[in-house]
């Protein structure tokens, strides 16, 4: 017994530096204006971006084009995410951000952001069928982007277990549920972004692999 404590003390250390070394990222839209990426991929800590593409069946991020050619041309790892909205069918949602983000050379697997809004219940047939559309699309389980609080409500089931989950949690050291990505802040500061940008960590039992489109 002794000798198995004295192992564990020993790996502490280790633990602790695995979560300060996870791979860091960002997630961005139009609301972090002109980027220069070249600056931003200078920066030694960030392997990844999440660029929104489309919100609802008709809304596009106006910086979407370019953020994600100019993000790649840097050599980041990129992903694109749709915000979900209430007021529109998963089919017509699925349509928009295909047809915005075919051609444009994503690497990671796309996020679905699902954030109900106050006094809404999650219309969670509606996120099914428009998880489902998306697998069928590009071949791998989309992405689930909420916070805690809707993550134990709607997803915290069976059925979601295979999915990878991108969690918004500001007031915790960690998540205090599973996750991939970690949206640790919306206040990060990097070079090449004026003002605030959402930090993004990768759980340090994972790698980049194991969210890349395949």
């Amino acid at each position: 017994m002794r000798k198995v404590l004295i192992l564990f003390l020993m790996a502490l250390p280790l633990l602790a530096g695995a979560q300060t070394t996870a791979l860091m990222g960002i997630d961005v839209s139009k609301y972090q204006g002109t980027v220069d990426w070249p600056k931003v991929a200078n920066d030694n800590r960030l392997a990844f971006v999440y660029v929104k593409a489309t919100e609802g069946a008709t809304l596009t991020d106006e910086r979407f084009a370019t953020n994600v050619a100019e993000a790649q041309k840097a050599g980041l790892a990129v992903g694109c995410y749709h915000v979900y909205s209430r007021h529109t069918n998963a089919q017509g949602q699925f349509e928009n951000f295909k047809a915005t983000v075919k051609g444009c050379g994503m690497t990671l697997i796309p996020v679905v952001d699902i954030e109900p809004e106050p006094g809404f219940d999650l219309n969670i047939k509606r996120v099914d069928m428009l998880l489902q559309l998306l697998e069928q699309e590009y071949g791998v389980k989309p992405m689930i982007y909420t916070t805690m609080e809707a993550y134990k409500k709607y997803f915290n089931l069976e059925r979601y277990a295979s999915y990878h989950v991108y969690i918004a949690c500001y007031d915790l050291k960690f998540p205090d549920t599973r996750y991939t990505l970690w949206q640790y802040t919306p206040k990060e500061k990097v070079a090449g972004i004026m003002g605030y940008v959402d930090g993004v960590k990768l759980h340090p039992t994972y790698t980049l692999e194991d969210i890349k489109l395949k």
